[in-house]
């Protein structure tokens, strides 16, 4: 072979490597690398994945085809003209093209991700060039400014309503009212949804904290409706969720 047909051969050995499992094949000479390569690309069953593979084993063969040409690698047993595997290429056309399309579909999908992420890249740094480590770093410390803020906000808010709802009660009240928020925190701190669930669903069927929540909170039902204080509690669920991503952050 001379010096060029050598060169393709060096570039077709590396594509086929990565085109069948290396592990699978690496025993194998040069030769016997081909015809393994030959005979996977005719029974592959193309998908997204293989196609990948399939292209660089098309690519492995088009630079093949000067040499099968000039009858150098028939004892390899691969195809004896370069029509002959042009022809082949073509059946497979009907199953290629789809696979190209959703290809494509995917790539389209791909580069609209990544015109918004310049987009966000743009408003955060206008002046630098998009860095993913970088923009994450920024979002999420924006993202813990954000929370700390409705936090405190909300924080803010559930106790003045708390303060509100005091007025209307006596001391004796208060206490129970009080002890409804300590055992709620209880609940939520031990991260039982299905108690959580239950609780706001006011069922029966359900274990010691929260039947004694409730019998506080029926206990305050002449003074505070059910309604009032379960929007009281909510107000503290939120106030629970938003520390918990906010702790999830950091």
């Amino acid at each position: 072979m001379n010096n060029e047909t050598n060169l393709n051969r060096s570039r077709v050995e590396g594509l086929l490597i990565r085109s069948i499992s290396l592990i699978r094949h690496r025993n194998l000479s040069n030769e016997q690398l081909l015809q393994q390569a030959w005979e996977e690309i005719q029974r592959k069953n193309l998908g997204i994945y293989p196609w990948h593979k399939y292209r660089l084993c098309r690519t492995a063969f088009e630079l093949l085809l000067d040499a099968i040409e000039e009858n150098r690698l028939v004892t390899l047993g691969l195809p004896r003209t370069r029509q002959e595997v042009l022809d082949y290429l073509e059946t497979r056309k009907p199953t290629i093209k789809p696979l190209s399309s959703q290809l494509e579909e995917v790539q389209n999908i791909l580069q609209v991700a990544n015109a918004k992420l310049d987009e966000i890249n743009n408003l955060v740094y206008p002046n630098q060039s998009f860095n993913f480590d970088t923009l994450y770093a920024e979002v999420k410390r924006l993202k813990v400014q954000d929370l700390t803020s409705q936090i405190s906000l909300k924080k803010q808010e559930l106790e003045q309503l708390i303060n509100t709802a005091k007025e209307r009660l006596t001391r004796a009240e208060i206490f129970i009212f009080e002890e409804i928020f300590r055992k709620h925190s209880r609940i939520l701190q031990t991260n039982n949804n299905s108690n959580v669930e239950r609780l706001n669903n006011n069922n029966s069927n359900v274990d010691s904290n929260v039947e004694r929540l409730n019998e506080l909170k029926e206990i305050l039902s002449e003074t505070l409706n059910q309604e009032e204080l379960q929007t009281l509690l909510n107000k503290q669920t939120e106030i629970f969720n938003l520390e918990k991503h906010l702790n999830n952050l950091q």
